[in-house]
C-alpha cells in the first residue's frame, strides 16, 4: 500500500464517521462550545454516546474497517471491567494518601530502585511507573526491574498491581530494543495497511507483556500536516484522517491481542503545530471545525476499539480554548474527551516535566493544573524521586485547600484502577 493511499471509500466513512460522533448533540456542528463540567464519578470505558449513539458506533466501526457487532462487543467488555475495579478498589474505601497515588506516575534515574524512589511507592502508595532506556540493560535487566517494582507494589498494598509503562510505537520512539521484535515507524509500518498494524503491535505487546509492562504508551494518533512539526514525523501514521483512523484503530486493536493496554495520543492533536513542546510550548492554529474533521476522528477510531488510556498534551490551541491555556491543563479542553467523544477510560498527562511547561511552572505546579483540568493520570516523569514526591504534596494540598474534590481524585483513582487490573503481568 502506497503511504497516502486509502482504501475505497475511505474519505465518505471519515466523513460519516464525522458525522456520527456530532450526531450525539447536533447543536455543536458551530465554532462555539458551551463547556459542560465533568462530572465526578467514574464513567465507563465504552459509554454510549447521547442521542445517535449507535449510529456513532457503526459509523466509526466502517470508518475503522472494523463490524459494529465486534465494536459493541468490544466496547461492552470495557465498560464492565472500568465500572466495576472490584471490592477492594471501591473509590469511596480509598483514603486520600492511597487515591492521590493511584493518580500519579513516576519516573527515576539509573537501573537501581532508590530509597527515593521507594518512598513514592510504599509510603506515597504511588502506582504507576514510567520508565526510560536508561533504566534497564536488555530483556533480562527489564524483567528483573518490573518484577523489583511489582513486589514494592504488593508490599505497599497498592489496590491493584503496580503499573509499569513505556514508550514503545515503533521506530525511533522505542524503549526497549531486546525481547520485544524491531518495529519500524508508525510511517512506515500503516504503509502495510490495517492487518500489518494489528499483526506488529500485537507482536509488540506478548513481548512487553512477558517483560511485565501492562501499557505501552502508543499509539501516536496525531495528523501530520505541518512540515515544521519538530516532534511527530514518522511517528504519525500519515497526514489525513482517512489514512490515519483505521490504523489507529488496528493498533489498539492488536496491542490489546497481546494482552497490553493502550494509550492513543496525543490528545487534542499534534502534527499541524511548529516545533516542538519538549522545547517549547507550541500553538496549533486550527478552528473547531478542523478539529472535528481530522484529530477528533482519529482519536475517536482509538476511542471506538477500545482503548484503555487517551493522552493529553501541551499544544495551545486557541480554536478550542481561546484564553491561550495549553490542553492538558485545559478544563474546556479535556472535557472534550468526555463530552464530545464520549470516551470514559484514563485521561493521562504527557510528562509534566517537558521544557515548554518548565519554562513556565514547576513540576509540582503543574502537577496541581493537570489534576484541576480533569486528568486522571498525571506523568510526572522527572527522573527525580525526591522532587516527585513535592508533586505528589502539592497535589495533596489542592485537594485538602478545597481546590480539587476527594470525590474527583478517588473517581480518578478507580478509573486507573481498572485498567491496573484488566493487564495484570507478572512481576506486578
Amino acid at each position: 500500500m502506497v503511504i497516502g493511499a486509502r482504501p475505497t471509500g475511505a474519505r465518505t466513512r471519515v466523513r460519516e464517521a464525522r458525522r456520527g460522533i456530532l450526531a450525539a448533540n447536533p447543536a455543536e456542528g458551530g465554532d462555539s462550545l458551551d463547556w459542560p463540567a465533568v462530572a465526578g464519578r467514574p464513567v465507563a470505558r465504552g459509554r454510549r454516546p447521547r442521542g445517535g449513539g449507535i449510529l456513532c458506533l457503526a459509523l466509526l466501526a466502517s470508518a475503522c474497517g472494523s463490524s459494529p457487532a465486534a465494536l459493541a462487543t468490544s466496547r461492552a467488555t470495557s465498560t464492565s471491567s472500568a465500572a466495576a475495579p472490584g471490592a477492594a478498589a471501591s473509590p469511596d474505601a480509598l483514603d486520600l494518601t492511597m487515591a492521590l497515588g493511584q493518580t500519579v506516575g513516576v519516573a527515576f534515574s539509573g537501573r537501581e530502585v532508590t530509597p527515593a524512589l521507594r518512598h513514592l511507592i510504599v509510603d506515597l502508595k504511588v502506582g504507576t511507573v514510567v520508565l526510560l532506556p536508561g533504566n534497564f540493560a536488555g530483556a533480562g535487566g527489564l524483567r528483573h526491574l518490573t518484577a523489583e517494582l511489582g513486589a514494592l507494589g504488593r508490599e505497599a498494598g497498592l489496590p491493584a498491581p503496580l503499573l509499569v509503562c513505556l514508550n514503545q510505537e515503533g521506530g525511533r520512539a522505542s524503549a526497549v530494543s531486546d525481547g520485544v521484535p524491531a518495529m519500524p515507524s508508525e510511517l512506515v509500518l500503516g504503509a502495510g495497511g490495517p492487518g500489518a498494524v494489528r499483526s506488529a503491535m500485537a507482536a509488540t505487546a506478548r513481548g512487553l507483556r512477558s517483560l511485565g509492562v501492562g501499557l505501552d504508551l502508543a499509539p501516536v494518533s496525531d495528523i501530520r500536516t505541518n512540515p515544521a512539526d519538530g516532534v511527530i514525523g514518522d511517528r504519525a501514521f500519515g497526514s489525513t484522517a482517512a489514512v490515519v483512523a483505521p490504523l489507529v484503530a488496528a493498533a489498539v486493536e492488536g496491542l490489546h491481542d497481546g494482552g497490553v493496554g493502550s494509550t492513543v495520543k496525543h490528545f487534542p492533536g499534534l502534527g499541524g503545530q511548529a516545533g516542538d513542546p519538549h522545547v517549547a510550548l507550541t500553538t496549533d492554529p486550527m478552528s473547531l471545525t478542523q478539529w472535528q474533521d481530522t484529530h477528533a476522528v482519529a482519536i475517536g477510531a482509538g476511542i471506538g476499539a477500545g482503548t484503555d488510556a487517551v493522552m493529553t498534551t501541551e499544544v495551545v490551541v486557541p480554536g478550542l480554548e481561546p484564553t491561550g491555556t495549553p490542553a492538558v491543563f485545559s478544563r474546556p479542553v479535556v472535557s472534550l474527551l468526555r463530552d464530545r467523544l464520549h470516551f470514559g477510560g484514563v485521561i493521562i498527562t504527557d510528562s509534566l516535566s517537558m521544557g515548554g511547561i518548565q519554562a513556565r511552572m514547576t513540576v509540582p505546579a503543574a502537577a496541581v493544573a493537570a489534576l484541576e483540568a480533569g486528568n486522571d493520570l498525571m506523568l510526572l516523569s522527572n527522573g527525580d524521586p525526591t522532587y516527585e514526591a513535592q508533586a505528589v504534596e502539592a497535589m495533596r494540598a489542592a485537594v485538602t485547600d478545597g481546590r480539587v474534590s476527594l470525590d474527583a481524585v478517588r473517581a480518578s483513582a478507580a478509573r486507573v484502577i481498572a485498567l491496573r487490573q484488566r493487564y495484570p503481568v507478572a512481576g506486578g
